[in-house]
């Protein structure tokens, strides 16, 4: 077994980062680093004096205490050594001495063998949804012009809060949605009360990335434990909204309390397919049930 180091990354490592992508993705790559920005955790693996791996974990957007483990890439040559494993060992590790409350990752689905969904489930991770068509212009020779669909996947660190007992305002269809990967049980607990939050829902909006003149998926995450959550609903399905999956207790109200979030996606266009998105088997009802969705939209 080749031998090798993690550390933290520094200034200098960054173009032998951007070797790694280029050689993952092609040289067309347009994800690259400029800077190891802060707050973000940076990891790189060395061996032999050479870079070869690298890993980031960083804020998960606006959420309070959720930190999504991201950039994982590791030399062709140099795989099945156990470094994908040990910076993600090292990662959970940081970040649950700092008190992160919630990890995201979003695994990528290009691949039939499912390899990074597989590590992540290992590592107690579970899956909250599908986030299509999200990355314009990775795996081009394998994807074309449609962008990279994402695997939602969530675990709780330090009392990570869960659905808790609020009460969650679903549509019949999206309550489907969610039976397709989380137990019916999860979804209806003892409910202690109605939660009614002060100034209704809230909304997240999060418009598509462009690249080489090719956009992303637009996403918005909408508050789930007030009743207006329905009428909401229904104004983002006429808008051409979608399910995309859940993040339970990301959220925040006016009084500091966790909520729960649904999140929606609208594609650009429907000539995409979900033949190019590969899930393990037991998220096969999950892809199913969004490829019927998008092509009813």
């Amino acid at each position: 077994m080749a031998l090798f180091t993690i550390r933290d990354a520094v200034e200098n490592d960054i173009p032998s980062i951007n070797e790694l992508f280029r050689g993952e993705y092609g040289e067309g790559y347009p994800y690259q680093m400029t800077t190891l920005s802060a707050p973000d955790m940076h990891l790189v693996a060395q061996s032999d004096g050479k870079i070869v791996g690298f890993a980031r974990a960083s804020p998960y957007g606006i959420y309070f205490d959720v930190w999504e483990l991201c950039s994982l890439v590791v030399h062709s040559k140099m795989r099945q050594h156990g470094i994908a494993r040990s910076f993600t060992i090292e990662r959970i590790r940081r970040l649950r001495e700092m008190g992160v409350k919630t990890l995201v990752s979003e695994s990528v689905t290009c691949y039939s063998d499912c390899a990074s969904q597989r590590n992540l489930m290992n590592f107690g991770f579970k899956p909250y949804g599908l986030l299509p068509f999200v990355h314009p212009w990775i795996r081009p020779e394998v994807l074309g012009d449609q962008p990279l669909t994402l695997l939602l996947m969530v675990r709780s660190l330090n009392g990570g809060t869960g659905f808790g007992t609020r009460e969650l305002f679903l549509s019949d269809q999206d309550r489907l949605a969610l039976e397709q990967f989380i137990p019916s049980k999860d979804l209806k607990p003892p409910w202690t009360s109605l939660l009614h939050f002060e100034g209704g829902i809230q909304s997240f909006f999060k418009p598509g990335k462009s690249v080489h003149g090719i956009r992303g998926s637009d996403f918005v995450d909408i508050s789930l434990n007030h009743p207006s959550a329905l009428e909401t609903r229904r104004q983002l399905h006429a808008e051409g909204y979608r399910f995309a999956g859940i993040l339970p207790g990301f959220g925040r109200d006016e009084e500091g309390q966790h909520v729960d979030l649904l999140r929606l996606y609208r594609p650009v266009t429907h000539t995409y397919t979900f033949d190019l998105v590969y899930v393990t088997p037991d998220l096969e009802a999950l892809k199913q049930y969004c490829t019927r969705d998008f092509n009813a939209s």
